[in-house]
């Protein structure tokens, strides 16, 4: 079965309600056919990627995506799903245990790629399930290791959840998960250090695996299990910076051709993967102290507003009324890296890779950063966010090629002078110059792509010396 590419979502939920609702208990065939038809992509593409709050139709897809994925859940025989629970005729069968996670899958990337979490009794489950086939009460090794890797994979796939993916990106998340999944495996003991590419969990929550960077102080499980992924964290590491020598490096090579299969670009894929090792907590982070606060803050959004807000901001004399719109939003917790934020919006808004600019006050400089992850529940948005810099410059650039004037923030990092220019497909996968205020600045490649925006490192600045 095939689905048009015009049909409206609301004829393909019916579609799928139709064919979930003639499934007998126990068809796990019928129910593994049911997942790979088109009609969830139908479903799926009408939300992904939408500014949040969710706009009404956008809501409704997502909703009739979950409300059948666990009806599926249910009627396949699998378990309730209103909470999602498991029932335990389940474990008596492998190809039972194997339909269980794909149909876990399933309502795992639709919420992912509506930056919703799973419903109730989700991550419960999907422990259950874990838990046993790790067991020794679980007796049949043929299937067990491809049971663990699919269990896996859900792991690793809540592990990047924060990339929120962009379109285009789903099919490369999986293939990269497919991959690191195969160097991974699940251990008992607590590791002893904040390593890189560890993940943990409590099997007794409902709550989504954690980079072990990011495990509170006081964590107390009542049943942990950890993921020893360092392997997967030392590719990750590796594909940020492709190997010089000339052995092929052969997970590189399949992930790009997979980006390239489904549109990608070079510098989207590699700036997919510096994300995705961002989220396998390759910088030991877990002692970043994060200060515990509830402050209303003012933010903007999008690039034009920010740079609206920081030129008015740089003007000498009387303030003048500022074009860009502001929003309130409220401090969560801080660290010297970033801001988790809850934002109160009605209109959609916010996307990942959205450039934010936030103070606590008008005497306050504003702080420019880029939105990591994000997830929605009832209209509150709560937002991961990543801090660029704390004193940018709002400045107008020329291309000396042609007349167009450019709006660009500037701020010094680590010893290098950065750019933040509105999104150019032209110039982020090429060495540019740009005439700012008299100087020729060459700016390198794109190190990152966002929403409406990209990031370029200054390679040289140079005097332009007038001819006249």
């Amino acid at each position: 079965m095939t689905a048009a590419p015009s049909t409206p979502p609301e004829d393909a939920a019916g579609r799928l309600r139709a064919l979930v609702s003639a499934l007998r208990s126990g068809d796990f065939d019928g129910t593994t056919a049911i997942l790979a038809d088109p009609l969830w992509d139908v479903l799926e593409a009408s939300y992904w990627n939408a500014e949040h709050p969710l706009p009404a139709d956008a809501l409704q897809s997502l909703d009739e995506c979950v409300n059948i994925g666990k009806a599926l859940w249910h009627k396949s025989g699998l378990g309730q799903g209103h909470p999602m629970a498991l029932y335990r005729t389940t474990l008596l069968s492998s190809k039972a245990i194997d339909t269980a996670m794909r149909v876990l899958a399933r309502i795992y990337a639709g919420c992912n790629l509506g930056y919703r979490s799973p419903p109730p009794g989700f991550w419960r489950t999907v422990y259950a399930l874990t838990g046993y086939v790790v067991s020794e009460k679980f007796t049949d090794r043929v299937n067990r290791a491809q049971l663990t890797n699919q269990s896996l994979q859900l792991w690793l796939m809540a592990w990047l959840n924060p990339l929120s993916l962009a379109p285009g990106r789903l099919p490369v998340a999986v293939r990269l998960v497919g991959i690191l999944s195969k160097t991974c495996s699940y251990t008992l003991a607590s590791p002893t250090h904040a390593g890189s590419g560890l993940a943990a969990a409590d099997l007794m929550s409902d709550v989504p695996p954690m980079p072990f960077a990011r495990v509170p102080a006081m964590w107390e499980p009542v049943a942990p299990l950890y993921i020893n992924a360092q392997d997967a964290a030392f590719t990750i590491r590796e594909l940020t910076s492709p190997s010089q020598r000339a052995v092929p490096n052969d997970v590189y090579e399949s992930l790009l051709q997979s980006a390239l299969q489904v549109g990608l670009t070079h510098q989207e894929m590699q700036d997919f993967v510096r994300r995705a090792m961002r989220e396998f907590g390759y910088s030991n982070a877990r002692l970043v102290p994060r200060v515990g606060r509830r402050e209303t803050v003012t933010v903007v959004v999008g690039f034009i507003d920010a740079w609206n807000a920081i030129q008015l901001q740089s003007k000498a004399g009387p303030k003048g009324k500022s074009t860009a719109v502001t929003h309130e939003a409220t401090v969560i917790n801080h660290s010297d890296g970033g801001f988790l934020l809850r934002i109160d919006v009605k209109e959609p808004l916010l996307s990942v890779g959205s450039l934010l600019c936030l103070r606590g006050s008008e005497a306050e400089p504003w702080s420019i950063i880029a939105v990591r992850w994000l997830e929605e529940t009832d209209g509150m948005v709560l937002i991961g966010t990543e801090v660029l810099c704390n004193f940018g410059e709002a400045r107008i650039a020329q291309q000396p090629d042609s007349s167009q004037h450019l709006p660009v923030l500037t701020y010094q990092r680590d010893e290098t002078t950065w750019v933040l220019s509105p999104y150019d497909s032209n110039r982020a996968e090429s060495v540019s110059q740009l005439r700012i205020e008299g100087e020729d600045w060459v700016t390198a490649v794109a190190s990152e792509l966002g929403s409406d925006w990209q990031r370029s490192a200054v390679l040289d600045i140079t005097r332009n010396v007038s001819r006249n």
